[in-house]
């Protein structure tokens, strides 16, 4: 237990480093010097900085994947199944956004087979958008496109979102569920 409530002190640190200075810029020097033990020491836990990096884009991508298959759940029509994966989308950017910046801004960094791990996560994640969107009656140029936009659309609130701004992460969800709607030619 104590090792475990270790490592993800330890993967907390490495999170908030990779966030504000970049994985080339961080060290593992760095890393057990944000939470009180030796460079060495901290080998204990992780094999290298590329194991953390690994540790934090594949848990955010499953936790990504988990809160949509949670969010398609429920919902019985398409247009019910957009509203909730693009409300779901944006309260999960919201509320991980330093999370979704590490995993985009760090994939490149990514190795292999991790780094194609996350990509597979991705590509399983605009599937389960197309699906949803290939399964109604919405109307766009080209349905996949419109599938990324949306998801960036939602991608970019982790670049903007403040606690303290004017919207919860709940109220920027309904917000950009009814935007989705909209978009693909449903109105709200």
């Amino acid at each position: 237990m104590a090792n475990e409530q270790r490592r993800q002190q330890i993967a907390a640190a490495a999170l908030d480093l990779f966030d504000s200075r970049g994985y080339h810029g961080t060290g593992m020097g760095d890393i057990a010097a944000a939470v009180g033990m030796r460079a060495s020491s901290l080998y204990n836990h992780f094999r290298s900085k590329q194991e953390l990096l690994a540790a934090v884009t594949i848990s955010t991508m499953e936790e990504l994947l988990r809160a949509n298959a949670a969010a398609l759940a429920h919902p019985s029509t398409p247009e019910e199944k957009l509203f909730s994966i693009m409300r779901t989308h944006v309260i999960f950017h919201a509320t991980h956004a330093k999370r979704v910046r590490v995993v985009n801004a760090e994939l490149h960094n990514l190795e292999d087979p991790s780094r194609a791990v996350v990509v597979q996560l991705r590509k399983d994640y605009v599937a389960r958008w197309i699906r949803v969107v290939d399964s109604g009656d919405f109307s766009a140029e080209d349905l996949k496109i419109a599938c990324w936009a949306l998801i960036d659309m939602g991608i970019g609130v982790a670049q903007w979102y403040s606690p303290d701004g004017a919207y919860s992460p709940e109220e920027l969800g309904d917000m950009y569920g009814r935007f989705a709607l909209r978009q693909l030619g449903i109105e709200t």
